[in-house]
């Protein structure tokens, strides 16, 4: 396994690591990393992504009355934005303690709660099923097939028949932009290195090394590149029905050369179970 940063204490490895897990730097947050995060998180620039998943939302049947269930909530801003939505009920859930715990702190809410469960793993919700699921950056930390195919069949298990889905993440699709990706940590202070040339693309489950700045602190944040159509095929191997990819609600320029289909390509799925 890879060292980690001092700033990643103890918490640095899943405590339901398995055979053939590769040991990722960031598999579980540090308070420093999820602190950042947060950060982050708040920037106006990430509103185009959680705005993207309320308006299909919305678009599908709304939130009035639903159970909704939040996987990989970070510092729970989306799934307070559920409830304020119309939720009945919004379950959080994140791998990080430090994050759930942040999100306890921060979201005080009725019918709003925080817990930590690995998704990727073994997900034990006696809450189950939801009437909808959303899981916005929590996949791209998946490192194998057999590790998507459980995460992907246990989201499968937390909803009710006809259940929606909608699902947002990093699958590394694009072609090695160098402009871009400057682009990116002079906006976002994160960057990472695919190991390819510019103009190729990375290679299916490649570990991508990554970092974002935190003050006078480099954090690691390792991905692994997992190829949007294989998210595709393995919600379908697993019982979804109706998936779909939908574009990104774009609000200015400058955000859609970044993230968009030209760019880094973020995918934003829909499904039904």
């Amino acid at each position: 396994m890879p060292s980690a940063s001092p700033l990643l204490g103890a918490q640095a490895v899943s405590p339901c690591q398995q055979p053939g897990d590769r040991g990722l730097a960031n598999d579980v947050f540090s308070e420093a990393l999820s602190e950042r995060y947060d950060q982050l998180a708040r920037d106006e620039r990430y509103g185009i992504f959680t705005g993207s998943v309320l308006h299909y939302l919305n678009l599908e049947e709304g939130l009035i009355g639903k159970r909704v269930l939040d996987v990989g909530c970070g510092n729970g801003a989306l799934a307070a934005e559920l409830m304020g939505k119309g939720a009945q009920e919004v379950l959080g859930i994140d791998i990080s303690p430090s994050q759930v715990a942040l999100a306890n702190r921060r979201q005080q809410v009725p019918g709003l709660g925080f817990r930590v469960e690995d998704a990727y793993r073994k997900l034990a919700l006696p809450e189950a099923p939801f009437d909808t699921l959303v899981s916005v950056f929590a996949f791209h930390f998946i490192q194998h097939q057999a590790m998507l195919t459980r995460a992907c069949r246990n989201l499968f298990e937390a909803l009710k028949p006809g259940g929606l889905l909608v699902w947002l993440d990093i699958t590394h699709d694009y072609v090695l932009d160098p402009e871009r990706m400057d682009c990116l940590e002079a906006l976002t202070s994160y960057r990472y290195d695919p190991g390819v040339a510019p103009g190729e693309r990375p290679r299916p489950w490649s570990l991508v090394p990554g970092q974002v700045r935190a003050g006078d602190d480099v954090l690691p944040v390792d991905h692994v590149a997992i190829p949007g159509r294989t998210v595709v095929t393995t919600l379908q191997s697993v019982g979804f029905s109706q998936v779909r990819r939908e574009p990104l609600r774009f609000t200015d320029g400058e955000s859609a050369w970044l993230w968009g289909p030209d760019g880094f390509n973020h995918p934003l799925l829909v499904a039904r179970r």
